[in-house]
Formats: C-alpha cells, sequence, structure tokens
C-alpha cells in the first residue's frame, strides 16, 4: 500500500523453506503419534498434549476436535467434580487462544458450544461476554452469532434483552447481516402478528420498516438492510389449506397451496392432511407427483380412484394438524368440481400503506440519481407487487427487465422471479373454466400447477419451458396441451398425462424418434400429435409413425 516491495534475499527465502519444512514434518509426526493413539484409545494427557500442540496453530483440523471430545468423555467418568471443573476451565482456555487464531473457526467455536453444553455448571455470562468482545471485534462474525443465540438459550435471557441488543450493533453499522437475520428471529416471537399473516404486529411493522429504510437509503449497496426490507413486505406461510378438488370419471384429484402429506387420521403430523370421503373409508390417496402411495410422499396433488357406482354426491372431509376441518361437497353435475379462489398477496392497513408509498417514492427518488442500482430496483417491485400488482404491471415487468441486464449473474433469476409474477396475475384473473391460456408470456418456469389439475385445454406456446415440463404432472384432466415454440429440443420431464388426446410441439427443436417416444409412449389417450416445422418432421417422420401407431402424427404447420 504505497510502500515499495524488498526483494528477499537468496539467504532469508532459504531460512523460511527451511522453517516451512520443520513445520510439516513436526506436523506429521505429531498427527501419526495422535492416530496411533486414537487406534489404541489411549486416551491421556499426552493425546491432548500432542492435539493442543497443532490445534493452537490449525484449529479447524476437526479430527483431533473430535479426539479430545472421546478423551474428555473417558475422563468425566473418572474426574471429581473439582478436577472436571479445571479440566472444563483449560479446555475453554484452549478454545480462546484458537479463537485468537481465528476468530472464525467453526471447529474451535463449535467444541467450544458442546463444551457448556456437556458439562456442569459453565459460567454462561462469562461466555456470552466472550461474545460481546468478538463481536466488538467483527460484528459480522455470524459463527459468534450461532454461538451467542446458544448460549442465551441456556441462559434463558429474554427475546427483548437480545432484540436491544440487536438494534444496538445496527446502530454500530448498518451492514450487519447477522443482526438483521437475528432480529428476524426475535420479532415474531415478541410481537406477533395476531391475524397470522405478517411477520410482526402493525405498531412494530410501521417502526421495523422506518428503521431498514434509513439503513437501506445510507448505503443503497449494501444488501443486507435490503434483505430486511424484503423479510418485513413478505407474509407468513399460509396454513396448508385445500385449493380444489376435480373429478373426471371416476378419478378425483385434490390440489392444496403447498406440498402435504397425506396421514392417518390419529396421526396428522405436521405439514399433514387427513382426507376423508364420507361413505368411502377404503380409499386409497397417490400422489400425481410420483404416482405412488401416500406413505411419507409430499406433494401439492393428489388422486383418488372412486367407485364406479359413486353417488351424484360426494362429501370430502379435509382434517388438518391443528384439528380444523373443512367439509366440500361436490355434484355430479358439476363433474365434482370445486375450488378456492388463490391468494398470494394479503393486504395491507391504510397506516402501513401509507409507509410502503413512501418507500416506494424513497426507491423511486433513488433510481433517478442511481437507475441502475439492483437492490433498489428489485426492492421497489416488491414494493409495487405489495401495493398495487395489477395497477403497476408494466412498471414491473420494466424493471424485472432492466435488472437483467444491471445484474446479469442472476439474469435466470429475474426471469423465473417475472414468471411467477405473470402466473399469479393470471391465475387471480382465470374464472377456472376447463380452458387457460399462458401463452406468449415467456415463462422460464410454471409455479402454481396444483391450480390446473382440473383444467381440460392449457396453451403454454411461447414461452422458454425446456427446463420445466416436470412442473406439469398436475395437468391430471388435460385433454389438449399446446407447448408450441418453447425450444424444445426432446420431452424429457414431460410427466405420463393419463387424459392427454392433442399434443402440438410445433416450431421446436425436436430431431429424433428418441426425443420424443420414450416420453410419450405412455400417453394411452393420446390421438393427435402435431411437431410441424421441427427437424424430424421432414426426415423422421416415418419412424415416428411407427414408434406411435394409432396416433395422427401432423406434420403440416397448416393443420396447427
Amino acid at each position: 500500500h504505497g510502500q515499495a516491495k524488498i526483494k528477499s534475499s537468496e539467504e532469508e527465502k532459504e531460512k523460511k523453506r527451511k522453517e516451512r519444512e520443520q513445520k510439516v514434518k513436526h506436523y506429521k509426526t505429531g498427527m501419526e503419534k495422535i492416530f496411533a493413539k486414537r487406534k489404541n484409545q489411549e486416551h491421556d494427557n499426552e493425546a491432548l498434549t500432542l492435539t493442543a500442540d497443532i490445534l493452537m496453530s490449525n484449529p479447524d483440523v476437526y479430527t483431533l476436535w473430535n479426539f479430545r471430545k472421546e478423551i474428555l468423555l473417558t475422563y468425566k467418568k473418572e474426574k471429581t467434580d473439582e478436577d472436571l471443573a479445571k479440566l472444563l476451565s483449560s479446555e475453554l482456555g484452549l478454545t480462546e487462544v484458537c479463537l485468537k487464531y481465528n476468530p472464525k473457526s467453526y471447529c474451535a467455536w463449535y467444541h467450544r458450544l458442546w463444551l457448556i453444553s456437556n458439562w456442569p455448571k459453565p459460567d454462561l455470562m462469562v461466555e456470552l461476554n466472550l461474545c460481546n468482545k468478538y463481536l466488538k471485534m467483527d460484528e459480522r462474525n455470524f459463527h459468534c452469532w450461532d454461538y451467542r443465540r446458544a448460549v442465551v438459550s441456556l441462559l434463558g435471557l429474554q427475546p427483548a434483552e437480545e432484540l436491544q441488543y440487536t438494534l444496538t450493533k445496527i446502530e454500530e453499522n448498518f451492514s450487519n447481516y447477522s443482526s438483521w437475520h437475528y432480529r428476524s428471529k426475535l420479532l415474531p416471537q415478541i410481537y406477533p402478528d395476531p391475524a397470522g399473516v405478517r411477520p410482526v404486529d402493525e405498531k412494530n411493522h410501521l417502526y421495523e420498516l422506518e428503521l431498514v429504510e434509513n439503513a437501506a437509503f445510507t448505503d443503497p449497496n449494501d444488501q443486507s438492510a435490503w434483505f430486511y426490507l424484503r423479510w418485513l413486505l413478505g407474509r407468513l406461510q399460509p396454513p396448508l389449506k385445500a385449493v380444489m378438488l376435480s373429478g373426471r370419471n371416476v378419478r378425483l384429484c385434490a390440489a392444496f397451496n403447498r406440498s402435504a402429506t397425506f396421514c392417518d387420521k390419529d396421526n396428522i403430523r405436521e405439514e399433514g392432511v387427513n382426507v376423508y370421503i364420507e361413505g368411502l373409508p377404503q380409499t386409497k390417496w397417490m400422489s400425481l407427483c410420483y404416482a405412488k402411495d401416500a406413505g411419507f410422499h409430499s406433494s401439492k396433488a393428489w388422486f383418488v380412484d372412486l367407485p364406479a357406482n359413486v353417488g351424484d354426491t360426494i362429501k370430502v372431509i379435509f382434517t388438518y394438524k391443528d384439528g380444523h376441518k373443512e367439509e366440500v361437497t361436490l355434484q355430479k353435475n358439476s363433474d365434482y368440481c370445486w375450488f378456492s379462489e388463490p391468494i398470494f398477496d394479503s393486504p395491507f392497513s391504510p397506516n402501513l400503506v401509507t409507509v410502503l408509498k413512501q418507500q416506494l417514492n424513497s426507491c423511486n427518488q433513488l433510481l433517478e440519481l442511481e437507475p441502475e442500482s439492483k437492490w433498489t430496483l428489485l426492492t421497489s417491485t416488491v414494493l409495487m407487487q405489495a401495493l398495487d400488482k395489477f395497477g403497476y404491471k408494466d412498471i414491473i415487468l420494466k424493471r424485472l427487465e432492466l435488472l437483467k441486464k444491471c445484474d446479469k449473474l442472476r439474469a435466470n433469476y429475474y426471469d423465473d422471479l417475472r414468471s411467477k409474477f405473470l402466473i399469479e396475475c393470471l391465475l387471480q384473473k382465470w374464472d377456472f373454466s376447463g380452458k387457460v391460456s399462458f401463452a406468449n408470456l415467456d415463462l422460464t418456469i410454471v409455479y402454481h400447477s396444483q391450480y390446473l389439475i382440473g383444467a381440460i385445454t392449457v396453451d403454454f406456446s411461447n414461452n422458454r419451458l425446456s427446463r420445466s415440463l416436470h412442473d406439469l404432472y398436475t395437468l391430471a384432466k388435460c385433454q389438449v396441451l399446446h407447448l408450441d415454440r418453447n425450444n424444445l429440443e426432446n420431452l424429457r420431464g414431460l410427466p405420463t398425462l393419463p387424459a392427454l388426446k392433442t399434443l402440438t410441439l410445433h416450431g421446436n427443436k425436436l430431431s429424433s424418434v428418441e426425443d420424443i417416444v420414450p416420453y410419450l409412449s405412455k400417453h394411452k389417450s393420446l390421438e393427435r400429435l402435431v411437431i410441424s416445422n421441427n427437424p424430424i418432421a421432414t426426415h423422421g417422420f416415418g419412424d415416428l409413425a411407427m414408434a406411435l401407431p394409432g396416433v395422427s402424427i401432423i406434420c403440416d404447420s397448416q393443420a396447427n
């Protein structure tokens, strides 16, 4: 840093080389002795001395810490309480020497945690002060933060005390991701949202939004505060619930707002549900994703095959872990169909809306000065979605496109965010009739596909779904599927769709029978396949026709 580099003489280089050789020799000799002792189960003071000698200069040799644990556990059975106290003090002293050498040594911190968790009467206030010391040296030492949380838990300190500590560290340095993260864990414990929708109650939500706004706009390029702001704008995971039931012939499909595991009514686990069809106690539900017994599989969409003589009315009862029950009555004349309108956002109170509009205005002002500030761009899209996703739709899409240019390494991430946003907009406007179109949206991934279990005609033309075909497993009733112009080189991942009759693949890059047949051979209902404007349409039509007998294969683009 501004000073001329002085070249080492040959003599000095040779001296350093010999010193390194001596250190390596010492290390190898010590390790050989240690491994021999461990193999022979020699749990003695010499082993402790040998391992300590190496650890003080290289504290991240996990094997040596494990050997010390074995020795200490042996001593724990043999020594008096007084001897054990001295041993604990000595061992804690060793870890502190190692931490001075490397304050972020995972092994040293974990060994210290093991000691205070397994040894009688550790002085936990000393441990808390040690954390304060190391966090003063480096407030972002997440190893120390993890250790501190464990110490606080053992001490039984109130979360409010720790919340104040996080505020102190944030005020010292806004760029303290660990403090913000710890705060996000403490606040829901102290000030939970009574409605169970937001991370915290409204009063503290307003305070935290103001706090993080000051931090974010002090240094717009620091990610810590922006991450915390996104957490504040999020919603808690909603309770597991059924969102749709749809029947076809004797097959009934059920979809949930997130992955669910089917359970016996007397043993419903977390994220589990019991589904009972009145009058049909022996029904066997299968995952649409795995096509296997319920077992311990988790899936967003399930099906059951009903008896052929099922009645005109079916009552389905859902029972959840918390004891909540939901009853749905299905009518045959409505194709046994029921759905709950999708909810992807939660409303804000007028006070919160005012604050969010102020923050959006601040973001826009900052973007006038720094139009390519990625964290400001991204946060502004989140704010606009929270306030009025439909009203700000065009601006949100423009800013996501701009983010792809400003932050090229994460372009695919922004593409997926864009896809999720567009799908949610469309699903919230869809009337859940049998036909739905996602055409011309340039989607890269399919989100919320469980809402499509009742769709009969689905159009995904003009997108980029070559890596997302597996997400179509929920199309249990789909008879017509359009996958035109999706840059498909093969159909890898395409699930077996039992009702599929027409599949259009116009304008892709399918060039051989192997790209198609292995993924369609199990589609027993398939009657019509459109492959126009694919390489295989000009040179592989005959082979394809032979491989898929009974399927009408269309190569003429005019017939699509």
